[in-house]
């Protein structure tokens, strides 16, 4: 294959559509956590966690996925296979690692049962429980800093403590995190003795929840591995077919194109329920969201 100005310029012409995509997607979701009108929920969250991954490992994998559309293109003179092999670069972290969203709310699980131990501790020596939360900040684990800091700036800014709690457990999205925010309430309502053993307890039921969880997430790591082994196969097939040529030929007609993007939209449907079966469903939540507006702290 003869590389001639006009591919060259043809390809890095491609190079910038993918990239603009990747640009115009993290604009839409922006580069950092954004002020919100009201607390974050699941979608807000992962919306945030995609922006945040933009900043640092997303970029490197807009530039691989850029550069390895534009190589798929000038090897095998197939723009639309050059466009799905960035596509396919891009989703490879989304395919690597399906259950990544559950184990990370497992570690956000752990630290909130870390933070409840050391709440209950604090509030032994007396203080009150918008006091201990403050004085909790100083010691609590990274994976908790962003809920607990916003919680103490709204309670530090006269927010009611009932709506600040409230605020807490939107943020959280857990019903493992309703249950801590309701015994505070609950203490909000009833400013009763015994708050220090209750948190105790709820952290050793958050614990037990914890663990729980864990042995339910190695024993769907079977599935999760399948799933992962399946879409490897298939890309790595993929891959042989744009290097044969020939074989990707009948896919360079106006009708092979629309072929093939059905099959890679097939081949995306199975991922996505595949990746649904190996994803446990949450608990459903039991707490009202807060009435009062949620400002950045």
């Amino acid at each position: 294959m003869t590389i001639t100005p006009d591919i060259l310029v043809a390809a890095v012409c491609a190079s910038a559509a993918v990239l603009g995509v990747g640009l115009a997607v993290a604009g839409a979701v922006g580069t950092s956590a954004p002020a919100v009108s009201r607390p974050e929920g699941a979608l807000k969250r992962r919306l945030r966690v995609a922006a945040a991954g933009v900043r640092g490992r997303g970029r490197v994998m807009l530039g691989a996925a850029g550069v390895a559309g534009m190589a798929v293109w000038l090897l095998s003179s197939w723009l639309l296979g050059g466009l799905l092999t960035a596509a396919a670069v891009l989703g490879l972290p989304w395919i690597l690692q399906p259950g990544r969203g559950s184990k990370d709310q497992i570690k956000r699980l752990e630290a909130l049962e870390q933070w409840v131990r050391r709440l209950s501790d604090i509030h032994t020596a007396g203080t009150s429980l918008e006091a201990a939360v403050a004085a909790s900040l100083r010691s609590t684990p990274p994976g908790l800093v962003p809920e607990i800091s916003r919680l103490t700036s709204r309670l530090g800014a006269g927010w009611q403590p009932k709506e600040a709690y409230r605020a807490f457990a939107a943020e959280m999205d857990d019903a493992t995190a309703d249950a801590v925010a309701a015994l505070m309430i609950g203490h909000v309502e009833d400013r009763g003795a015994g708050l220090s053993r209750a948190l105790g307890k709820l952290a050793d039921q958050v614990a037990e929840e914890v663990r729980m969880r864990a042995k339910v997430e190695a024993e769907r790591e079977k599935p999760r591995a399948n799933a992962r082994w399946v879409s490897l196969i298939c890309l790595g097939v993929f891959t042989l077919s744009v290097i044969s040529g020939s074989y990707v030929e009948p896919y360079s007609s106006p009708f092979g194109h629309l072929f093939l993007l059905g099959l890679a939209a097939s081949f995306a449907g199975v991922l996505i329920w595949m990746r649904r079966i190996a994803l446990p469903k949450p608990a459903p939540r039991f707490l009202a969201p807060p009435t009062q507006e949620v400002e950045a702290p």
